[in-house]
């Protein structure tokens, strides 16, 4: 591939988040691009997906941010409960080929288990239907649920630890295995485990970050470069900031190429090698029990909204004017 822009278009393996983003950034600096990806379709995976203000920062880059806004629910706060006695704490493409081929490390399963459903409103419990992204955190689990679709449905997900040796990967839950991880929860949150009718089942894993995403012409973007947990909410935000990022080093460096993947991973690197290993230790924080529990518990109480914006200031202040790394 020349330095400049030229007739052969970039190849971007993978149409989840961060490869449409990727190529929407690739087009709009002027290049062709081609995406590969393996499914028959483009369908619904999940149920719901949490958006920070540098996920939007990114999309208004791209040029969808109003487009995303319209589809969006936009929640007051967010809130944290203690699961077991359901008193308020605190407001506040995983399997890269290409990383195989260049990386090859293996994931690292974790041995917690994602449960997803979608629920109508008219079926959600009156006393719940908050406008917040609300987390019920227990000992090894927690639930966590917020509105969906303007409001009319609402995402329920439930996290627990297996007692079973787990392999990374989706597949159909049962009511039975959820309940039977939420025993001793506070009624309030439990009831909600018996409104969906069917479930998806995920075993989640990450993977250690690693310090070289670019080999020769190829780079690593998305949960490819950079597969964590859920728990930082970060995923799918990360993927909009690696095409933005992607984007803005190629105009930076007038679409030299050499020059500007060697910048777009200078950037990312530090900042999403923080969000998987930041991810790992709010798992612990949510899933806290015996004095852990209480010492989390105390950590954020009496503490104003402001100290809160001030501690993620470093996460939700990143936009496309301070994306690339200074040299």
């Amino acid at each position: 591939m020349n330095n400049k822009v030229s007739d052969l278009p970039v190849l971007v393996a993978g149409g989840g988040i961060g490869g449409l983003a990727a190529a929407l950034a690739l087009v709009r600096q002027g290049f062709q691009v081609q995406v590969f990806e393996q499914a028959p379709e483009i369908g619904e995976i999940g149920a719901g997906i949490q958006l920070g203000p540098n996920a939007f920062h990114a999309l208004d880059a791209l040029g969808v941010g109003e487009k995303a806004r319209s589809r969006a629910v936009f929640t007051d706060y967010m809130v944290m409960h203690d699961a077991v006695d359901a008193k308020r704490i605190g407001a506040d493409g995983v399997k890269s080929v290409v990383r195989a081929k260049y990386v090859n490390d293996p994931p690292r399963v974790t041995g917690h288990v994602v449960y997803r459903a979608v629920v109508d409103k008219s079926e959600f419990p009156d006393e719940l239907k908050w406008n917040a992204a609300s987390l019920w955190a227990g000992p090894n689990c927690h639930l966590v649920h917020y509105p969906l679709r303007g409001g009319e449905q609402y995402n329920i997900v439930v996290t627990f630890h297996s007692r079973e040796q787990e392999e990374w990967g989706v597949k159909d839950g049962s009511k039975e295995e959820v309940e039977s991880y939420f025993q001793g929860i506070d009624p309030k949150a439990r009831q909600l485990i018996e409104l969906p009718k069917t479930w998806k089942r995920w075993a989640t894993a990450d993977r250690e970050p690693v310090p070289q995403w670019t080999f020769g012409r190829a780079t690593l973007l998305g949960d490819a470069a950079h597969p964590t947990t859920q728990y930082m909410a970060q995923g799918a935000c990360m993927a909009l900031e690696d095409a933005v990022t992607l984007g803005e080093a190629l105009r930076v460096h007038n679409q030299d190429w050499d020059a500007a993947l060697d910048h777009y991973q200078r950037s990312r690197i530090p900042r999403t090698g923080r969000i998987v290993l930041s991810g790992r230790e709010m798992g612990r924080l949510y899933h806290a029990k015996g004095v852990e529990r209480l010492i989390r518990n105390d950590l954020w109480k009496g503490r104003t909204p402001e100290r809160f914006y001030d501690a993620i200031e470093w996460l939700y202040g990143w936009n496309v004017t301070n994306c690339l790394a200074q040299d």
